[in-house]
């Protein structure tokens, strides 16, 4: 199962480029073109339920504008372990237990994030899972919640990278914490409705940047 699941995921990686490496999320990053950055906590103070509330409910509302109900994904999470937040830290393997998920979890030496000019990278040796599953049969509210729990001092947390995917269009979605998530495509049509949808939860600093893209 590990050879199939995971070697498909890497046949669907081909468009990336030739750098692409599942062990580091990285690479991943670095291949994908166009970006929409969003945030999901403000202005609600850290530490408080309400910034909770607020990001888990922004979070779902972008991630179902962005995939289609019955669409495929993959779920790509890295866990690097010990983590000072991960007071749950099996929270979302429990989540996407279901006969309905294709799942291979497996031992590696993950990457751990660096800058383009870096030549030492750290690696440390986690867990690399993979979920093959459809959009509607993921519990992705409770996925979100998690991760804006996770520096918030509530529980459960997630405290892992969890990156979602949709082979057929290319689209990815990643929640990173409290403060916002990030949406990728390779067509600027996939997010044109999304910045014109949900303009006011746009990250300012980057705005400019992030509508250069659309000229």
């Amino acid at each position: 199962m590990r050879y199939n699941i995971e070697s498909k995921l890497e046949q669907e990686l081909n468009y990336l480029g030739s750098n692409i490496e599942l062990t580091d999320f990285n690479t991943i990053e670095r291949g994908l073109k166009y970006y929409l950055r969003f945030e999901l906590g403000d202005p609600f103070d850290n530490g408080t339920k309400e910034r909770v509330k607020q990001a888990t409910k922004r979070a779902s509302e972008l991630f179902e504008n962005h995939f289609e109900k019955d669409s495929e994904l993959y779920i790509i999470i890295y866990d690097f372990g010990n983590d000072m937040f991960a007071e749950t830290p099996n929270h979302i393997y429990e989540l996407l237990k279901s006969e309905n998920i294709q799942t291979q979890q497996f031992e590696e030496n993950l990457a751990t994030r660096y800058f383009d000019d870096e030549d030492n990278i750290e690696r440390i040796k986690g867990k690399l899972t993979i979920c093959k599953v459809e959009r509607n049969g993921i519990n992705y509210q409770e996925i979100f919640n998690g991760i804006a729990n996770t520096e918030m001092g509530f529980s459960p947390t997630i405290h892992q990278l969890v990156y979602f995917f949709q082979p057929k269009t290319k689209k990815w979605f990643w929640m990173y914490d409290d403060r916002g998530c990030l949406m990728f495509s390779n067509e600027t049509d996939d997010l044109k409705l999304n910045i014109l949808k949900f303009d006011k939860w746009i990250v300012e600093s980057q705005r400019e940047v992030m509508e250069k893209q659309f000229e």
